[in-house]
């Protein structure tokens, strides 16, 4: 039995009932922007197939990928301050998630621009108190520079399904629709006007005590930290 459908809404939940010990395929349709595809890189669909009624029948596989996990160590003034986890949501944001787990492993090597294409070393430019760390600024360091791993050096604006609901979302720094490169900022509380015009692509899931900590430590009116705060290590965890 082969099952084909398409989908245009993320996270719409499908429901297919097909009889016991019979196997089936199933082929799914995704729309550019919500699940990438196959082999496209970056995780996004999750198929739960449930065994039937009383048991017996099987030889269904349940599959489920998972979303990755990247991580910072934070280095204050050269000192070692901590580590933080984050998440990214490849399942509703592949390509921003992707660009951003690239940037942590080094991967990509060189840029256009001839800067290693690494938040490794790089710093966060600016810091509002109570509010946001922005950082990631691989070509320039002060947030008008950056640069995206793919063909050029931004790109474009993936959707905006997830919003900064609450502390610890990271969403895409910009000057402007479409203007995706390396920069990012990491939200310490709800904020729905970020969501509205910056791509959220991940959340702080280990460390956003530190973070807290940090934003009163560096905090000032000039909304940048009072001491350099450095990524000094960072990488993929899972």
């Amino acid at each position: 039995m082969e099952i084909s459908f398409s989908f245009n809404e993320a996270h719409a939940p499908v429901t297919i009932n097909v009889p016991a010990n019979v196997g089936f395929t199933i082929n799914v349709k995704p729309v550019a922007g919500l699940v990438p595809p196959v082999g496209g890189g970056g995780g996004g669909l999750n198929v739960n197939v449930l065994p039937p009624a009383g048991g017996g029948g099987g030889g269904v596989e349940q599959v489920v990928k998972a979303n990755p996990k990247v991580f910072f160590d934070l280095a204050v003034d050269g000192r070692l301050a901590g580590r933080i986890v984050i998440e990214l949501f490849a399942d509703t944001t592949p390509r921003t998630a992707e660009n951003f787990r690239a940037l942590c492993t080094g991967e990509k090597g060189m840029g256009k621009l001839g800067k290693p294409l690494h938040y490794q070393g790089s710093i966060f430019h600016r810091l509002v108190p109570y509010q946001m760390f922005c950082g990631g600024d691989i070509t320039a360091g002060n947030g008008s520079g950056g640069e995206c791993i793919y063909e050029d050096r931004f790109f474009e604006d993936e959707n905006f399904i997830r919003q900064h609901t609450g502390p610890g979302f990271l969403s895409m720094e910009n000057r402007g629709p479409d203007t995706n490169g390396s920069g990012f900022l990491i939200g310490l509380q709800e904020d729905s006007l970020l969501g509205r015009e910056t791509v959220v692509f991940g959340q702080v899931v280990q460390g956003l005590t530190l973070l807290n900590s940090l934003n009163r430590e560096l905090g000032n009116r000039n909304k940048k930290p009072s001491k350099p705060l450095v990524i000094a290590d960072c990488g993929q965890i899972s």
